[in-house]
Parts: C-alpha cells; sequence; structure tokens
C-alpha cells in the first residue's frame, strides 16, 4: 500500500499545475490590440487550445511592453503561465512571472497574482522548497478568494512533495469547507485530487477513491476534458489499491477512450495498456477485448499519420 501512495504521489505536480486559471479581475484596459491578444488567448484557453493561447498571451505580453504598462504585462504574463503549464514548459512560464514581479508599477493585487502563478511554477519544476517560500508572506496578506485557493494548493502540493503530510492537511484546511465549495470548479478538483494523494499515503484507499471520483466530476463540469480523463487514470489506480480489477479496467477504458476522442492517442494507449493488466487479472475477456481493439485503431491511424 505503501508503495502505490508513493506511485500517485509521483503525479501530484502534473495534476497540480494542470488545473490553473486566469486573473482574478477582468482588465480595465483600453489598448485594443492588447485587448484583442488577451480575448483570443482566453477563447484559445477555453478550447483547451494552450499553445494557441500561449502564443496570444505571449502577443499581448509583448504589446504590454511596447505600452511600457506593467499591470497589462502582470495580466498577460499569469494568464500566458496558465497555458504554458499546461504545456510543460513550467520554467518559460516561471520567466514571464518573475519579468513582470520585477516591474515597479504592478498593483499589490496583480503582484498577488503573480506569486500565486510563480508559487504554481516552480510546484511544476520540482521545487517545493522555493514553492514554500514564495507562498510563506503570500498567505499572510488579504487576498481573493481564487488566489488564496490558488497559493494553499500550491503550498499543500510542495508538503506531500516532501511527504509533510500533516502539514498539507493544515494547508488545506486554511479555507472552510464553505469557501472551497465558492471557488471555481477547477480548483475545487485540484484539491479533491490531493484529498485523494492524502488518504492514499494514509492507507486509506477506499477514501482515496472517493476523493478521485469526486475530482473526475468537477473536472466534468468544468469543462476540462484532459483533466478529467487523467482523473479516470487515477480513479483505476486508486480501484486496483482497493482490490476492485473490474472497476479498476472501466476506469482505464473510460479514460482511454476520452484522451483518443481528443487526440491525445499515445496518452490513449498508455491507458489501455494499464487497462488490460487488470481485465486481464479479472478475468474479464470482454474488457481485454474491447480495450484491444481500440488499441488496434489508435496504432492504425499512427500508421496512417505516418
Amino acid at each position: 500500500m505503501k508503495r502505490m501512495a508513493i506511485g500517485v504521489l509521483g503525479v501530484a505536480l502534473v495534476a497540480l499545475v494542470a488545473a490553473g486559471c486566469a486573473t482574478t479581475r477582468p482588465p480595465q484596459f483600453s489598448d485594443e490590440v492588447w485587448i484583442s491578444h488577451v480575448t483570443t488567448g482566453r477563447g484559445c484557453f477555453a478550447r483547451g487550445d494552450f499553445r494557441r493561447g500561449a502564443d496570444a498571451f505571449g502577443r499581448a505580453q509583448s504589446r504590454a511592453r511596447a505600452l511600457d504598462d506593467a499591470e497589462a504585462l502582470a495580466v498577460a504574463s499569469v494568464d500566458r503561465a496558465v497555458c504554458l503549464l499546461q504545456l510543460g514548459r513550467a520554467a518559460e512560464a516561471l520567466g514571464g512571472v518573475e519579468e513582470a514581479l520585477a516591474e515597479g508599477g504592478v498593483s499589490g493585487a496583480r503582484r498577488q497574482e503573480l506569486q500565486a502563478a510563480g508559487a504554481r511554477a516552480e510546484l511544476a519544476l520540482g521545487q517545493p522548497e522555493a514553492v514554500l517560500a514564495r507562498t510563506e508572506e503570500l498567505l499572510k496578506e488579504k487576498l481573493a478568494p481564487r488566489v488564496q485557493g490558488q497559493a494553499l494548493l500550491a503550498r499543500a502540493g510542495a508538503e506531500l512533495a516532501l511527504m509533510d503530510v500533516s502539514a498539507a492537511e493544515r494547508t488545506l484546511a486554511g479555507l472552510s469547507l464553505a469557501a472551497w465549495r465558492r471557488l471555481p470548479g477547477s480548483l475545487r478538483a485540484e484539491r479533491a485530487e490531493l484529498e485523494a494523494r492524502l488518504a492514499a499515503i494514509l492507507e486509506a484507499p477506499d477514501s482515496a477513491l472517493a476523493w478521485q471520483q469526486r475530482a473526475i466530476e468537477l473536472w466534468r463540469e468544468a469543462g476540462r476534458l484532459p483533466e478529467m480523463a487523467r482523473a479516470l487514470a487515477a480513479a483505476g489506480r486508486y480501484a486496483r489499491a482497493t482490490g476492485n480489477p473490474t472497476l479498476a479496467s472501466d476506469c482505464f477504458w473510460r479514460s482511454a477512450r476520452s484522451l483518443w476522442a481528443q487526440g491525445l492517442a499515445e496518452d490513449a494507449a498508455a491507458m489501455l495498456e494499464e487497462g488490460r493488466i487488470c481485465a486481464a487479472f479479472s478475468q474479464d475477456e470482454a474488457a481485454s477485448q474491447r480495450m484491444a481493439d481500440l488499441l488496434v485503431t489508435i496504432r492504425g491511424e499512427k500508421r496512417l499519420e505516418e
């Protein structure tokens, strides 16, 4: 069971940074070029097109530099960091955040947003000590609820990375359950996944599975389908740990089917491999066959693309 808990923890950083969100307040700016780039970027983000979103926010950063507008640079840098984290480009995200933080004209509220984004980037880079240092002072300030939630999640993720379970529990308790419920679904999904990991580390796989199933629902409601699909795979691992290979294989199948439908064929194939092991263990021939069929389809599509 301990081996399962540590293995699940290994994906904690990826899941945490996958749920970022844009700045807390709508920007009050008048430059039409900058507004156009930001609007394009947020539309791309909403569709899950993070590459084009990052490009649009990059253009907004360039426009902000040309305007010598520190606030506009801060907004674009936070939003671009969110997209870059989804693309696995955490170092680039952190660089943009630090550039904006170095500007003297950034307001306190924007600076807080930047610090929260910086903490999430550091978490993705595997720098838990840096996250703790950055969030220690930030969490002493009066924060907008969304920024506070992001900072708490980053800090709890860092504490889990350092295997300080008690500290992570205290951090997540920094907001009441009622306050968590008022936050966006993506942040509540992050919290549910963190709670699942905590339960796994504490060797409570049934509780871990229940939290993970809640995360799946929240990701779906938020329209964040890649995260939902990966949460399904995590649920499969928790189900396997509870001794339910039938449920585990079903979770992996659903994860693979969703990823494939989203155009993420390689990720889907990896989920199918895990699912086939569970189906074989439970001697579920029908489940094994449908996963084998989908894997053949995926590999056939890949050959056609080549």
